[in-house]
This record gives structure tokens, C-alpha cells and sequence, in this order.
């Protein structure tokens, strides 16, 4: 897509139709690009991508396309702006989230980011305009490189999309295995600092649950909350709750959202019992038997 719109006078008729043509699938494929890198980020489950990757792209794009179609930056301004809230509004409506209070901020977070882009995009355009009229207007191995460059960017959202539900299958069954082995290990330090404590007050210290700990790592500050908290790690909340007086304990663990993130939920007692969650029974944690 070369455009030189420095005579275009001389032009044939022809010649002409076929920049007009050539502008407006610039156009185009400015609005789709757009709206595809948004995709990714508004789906649920996803990948957790930042939000500023697409901004930058969108900064990018107008500047490059700028560049290509010879400094005529307001349509690509508003292909960008426009292609950006079609994108959010798709993924907000096709995927909304569980999570009714995110869902109820959404139109207002879609307004936000449709003026900020829009700015993003207008200082992108003007600083692209000034480039092609006095670095890039003759050079056009450059401006082929750029072309290859935007193709290239419009390749990411559509490759992003396509690959977030492996991914967030493969992330589920790596969290659900490191939240296994994390159990396991939590309840073993559990009941080997229940038979070490002298002290009943401190069966769940954490510093003494730390030493009998053997599983994937907890961070210092985890270890420090975790008894009567929750503390996350790797998709997974885990708890510990203590009952000095009768050496009783309850730990569960389960995803910290409702997708994307595991599958599984795991519970367990001084019973010796694996449940499937806990619940406050009127005197304590106790663990929820897995439905059959």
C-alpha cells in the first residue's frame, strides 16, 4: 500500500481509483486490527494480558498508517477509535464476566479508554504526518517495511484470540497440579506442627508450619497470613484454621476466580477426611464432603 499524493493532478483516473481503493482497505484493516486487539483482553477466561499492549499498538498503527496513506491521518484516527470500541463492546458482550460489579463499571471503563485512545491516536497521527512529508515520502523500500510491519501487527489479535483457550486450559491443569501438591504439603506440615507444638497457641504459627513445609514455594508475608487468612498463589487461595484446644484444623484451598484459573477445590481436617470446601459450622471451619 504506497500512496503518493504529491501531484495528484497528473494521475490517470485509474491510478486514482485504485489509491482510493487502496486507502480505504487501509481503513478497514485499521478498524478490524483495532477491534481484534481488544478481543483478547475482554474475554473470559483469559490470558491476563495488559491493557497497555493494545494501547501501544493502537499508538503504533496510526502512526504507521499515517506514514503510509501520505499523511491523511483523520480517517485512521477514527478507524482506530472507533475500531477499539467495537472491539471492547464485542468481547463485553459475547464473553461478560461472572463478576457483576466489573460488568456494571464496564460501558463506563469502554467510554474512558474510547477518549483516551483517541487522543493516543491524534498525537500518533500528527507526529506521523509531519514524518511523511519530511523523511518517508520518497523512500518506499521504507514504506514497504512498514506495510510488512502493520501486516504483522494485524496478525497479533487474531493469533492472540486463537490461542487463549489452550492457554487457559493448559494454565488450569498447571495450577490444579501445583495447588495439589501444595495441599499435600500444608497438610502435612499441619499435623507435624500439631504433634511438635508443646504449646497449643502456636500449632499454626507460621514460621513453625514454614520449617515443615516441603511443597511449592509460599511467600514470607503468605506464611505470615495464611493461619485464619486466605493468601493466593498460582491461581489458588489457600487457608488454615486452627483449633488449639482440641488440636483441630481445617485447610482448604480453592480457585481464586470462578474460571480460568483451576478446576479442582480441596479440603481437610484432623479427621483425616479430603473434602471438597469448607463451610462455618456454628463453632467452626469444617469441611464439605465431595458431591458423588
Amino acid at each position: 500500500m504506497i500512496f503518493d499524493y504529491s501531484d495528484t493532478t497528473l494521475l490517470g483516473p485509474y491510478k486514482m481509483v485504485s489509491q482510493m481503493r487502496e486507502e480505504w482497505l487501509l481503513t478497514v484493516l485499521t478498524f478490524l486490527a483495532s477491534a481484534f486487539w481488544w478481543c483478547p483482553i475482554c474475554v473470559e477466561p483469559s490470558l491476563n494480558l495488559p491493557a497497555w499492549i493494545p494501547v501501544v499498538l493502537v499508538f503504533l498503527w496510526t502512526g504507521f498508517a499515517t506514514i503510509l496513506s501520505g499523511g491523511r491521518w483523520f480517517r485512521i484516527v477514527l478507524a482506530c477509535t472507533l475500531g477499539s470500541i467495537a472491539g471492547m463492546a464485542t468481547g463485553f458482550v459475547t464473553f461478560p464476566t461472572s463478576d457483576g460489579i466489573i460488568a456494571s463499571y464496564e460501558p463506563f471503563a469502554t467510554g474512558v479508554a474510547a477518549v483516551v485512545l483517541l487522543v493516543i491516536s491524534l498525537i500518533a497521527a500528527l507526529i506521523a504526518r509531519q514524518v511523511s512529508v519530511f523523511l518517508f515520502v520518497q523512500r518506499e523500500g521504507l514504506r514497504r517495511a512498514l506495510g510488512v510491519l502493520l501486516c504483522f501487527f494485524f496478525a497479533l489479535g487474531p493469533i492472540s484470540l486463537a490461542l487463549t483457550p489452550p492457554l487457559v486450559n493448559a494454565r488450569i491443569k498447571r495450577n490444579d497440579r501445583a495447588a495439589e501438591a501444595r495441599f499435600i504439603a500444608l497438610k502435612r506440615a499441619v499435623e507435624a506442627s500439631a504433634f511438635e507444638a508443646r504449646n497449643l497457641d502456636r500449632m499454626c504459627d507460621g514460621s513453625l508450619l514454614k520449617r515443615h513445609y516441603s511443597g511449592p514455594q509460599f511467600s514470607d508475608s503468605d506464611w505470615q497470613y495464611i493461619a485464619g487468612n486466605y493468601v493466593k498463589q498460582d491461581g489458588y487461595v489457600f487457608g488454615i484454621w486452627c483449633n488449639e484446644r482440641s488440636r483441630g484444623y481445617t485447610i482448604d484451598a480453592y480457585p481464586k476466580e470462578t474460571v480460568g484459573y483451576g478446576s479442582r477445590r480441596f479440603c481437610a481436617d484432623e479427621s483425616g477426611k479430603i473434602g471438597c470446601g469448607a463451610d462455618w459450622n456454628d463453632s467452626r471451619e469444617a469441611c464439605v464432603p465431595c458431591a458423588k
